[in-house]
């Protein structure tokens, strides 16, 4: 690598790590704010709020990380730009894909070192840091524990849920056990066993199913039903907030959880997108250099650094939105998981080699 290209890898690293440090600061200041209050009002450790924001850390990066390439790429040429370094090494004879191949380098191998953290680092301190939260904060020790791929969940009745797959989009369980105790004895009353079970808007049903009986010395009786309602104390959300987050999953988790569901015949559409978007979006890191590097000299032009802030930002909220909108549309089954995760950046890609392609315009963007 010439001197000039460590030049401005330099220059950019530098710049690149005030900028996500910034951003990550904001992040834990604002949530901080808005958190503060629940650890307070449950009598909380400060060394649990500490612990709780040390644990975030990975997550937070994983998210800010990949959107402060653009702020950092527009801020490192603008500013050489300005002070006519820029000039001075085109005149040398190096193009501008030359000079910029070290940001476009560096955001390829942080989007790697990010796919790599998402599997095997942020999964782990997400779980901890909800955990954290859930239980020793919120207190819901006594009421749930969570096992592999399955939920079990006690009630307020002291009655026991077992439940394989929850779908909390439809509100579906599958292959769902409620075991109900006697209240003055650790004995079993009766057990339902079912296929599915079904939230109606007041109750669960349950579905192809039996109820058994017991009594001291073993099973009572039993009873089948294809249909039957019973009532409970626990909602969907009381199900739905014990589901695991996208970002406690790792890549392979969610193919398993994919396998599994393809394998009882149920919809994965949602856990394919979301596998693709946790590959997807540490390659928005390339993305936005690309499209960074020709917007930062162009606009550099056109006004000072500020502005060139400005529309980057711009930019990035324009790439989001699209980013969004393609994920939704994955989840609505419009896209396909892979168009719906990597869509909006292979079209903001091209439309950057397109703008690298073009410098030599005077106008902001091409025509």
């Amino acid at each position: 690598m010439s001197i000039l290209k460590r030049y401005i890898l330099g220059q950019f690293i530098k710049t690149y790590i005030l900028t996500v440090g910034g951003l990550t600061g904001m992040f834990i200041i604002i949530d901080g704010f808005e958190r503060l209050d629940e650890f307070v009002t449950k009598n909380a450790d400060a060394n649990d709020f500490l612990i709780y924001y040390f644990l975030k850390i990975p997550f937070i990066l994983s998210y800010m990380a990949p959107q402060s390439i653009l702020i950092a790429t527009v801020i490192t040429l603008a500013t050489l730009s300005r002070n006519n370094e820029f000039t001075a090494m085109k005149a040398c004879g190096i193009g501008v894909t030359g000079l910029t191949l070290p940001i476009i380098s560096f955001s390829f191998f942080l989007s790697v070192g990010l796919v790599v953290c998402n599997e095997f680092l942020t999964p782990v301190t997400s779980q901890k840091m909800n955990y954290l939260f859930n239980v020793k904060v919120q207190g819901w020790a006594g009421k749930y524990k969570q096992m592999h791929d399955r939920l079990w969940i006690r009630s307020g009745n002291g009655s026991i849920w077992n439940i394989d797959y929850y779908d909390p989009a439809k509100t579906l369980m599958k292959g769902v056990s409620l075991y109900t105790f006697d209240p003055h004895r650790p004995d079993i009353r009766h057990r339902i066993d079912a296929e599915s079970a079904v939230w109606n808007g007041q109750q669960w049903e349950f579905f192809n199913g039996y109820i058994r009986f017991f009594k001291s010395d073993g099973v009572d009786s039993t009873q089948y039903f294809e249909r039957k309602a019973i009532p409970s104390l626990e909602k969907p959300a009381d199900f739905k907030r014990l589901q695991k987050r996208p970002e406690e999953m790792s890549v392979r988790y969610m193919y398993q959880a994919i396998q599994k569901q393809d394998k009882e015949g149920l919809d994965s559409t949602r856990t394919w997108v979301d596998l693709n978007q946790k590959l997807s979006y540490p390659f928005i890191s390339v993305v936005l250099a690309l499209i960074g590097i020709p917007l930062s000299i162009r606009s550099s032009r056109k006004g000072g650094l500020l502005f060139c802030v400005w529309v980057s930002l711009v930019t990035g909220f324009i790439f989001s939105f699209f980013y969004a909108l393609g994920i939704s549309f994955g989840y609505k089954g419009v896209f396909s998981p892979v168009l719906a995760a990597w869509g909006p950046c292979l079209l903001f890609i091209c439309i950057g080699f397109y703008m690298l392609l073009t410098m030599d315009s005077e106008k902001l963007l091409p025509t």
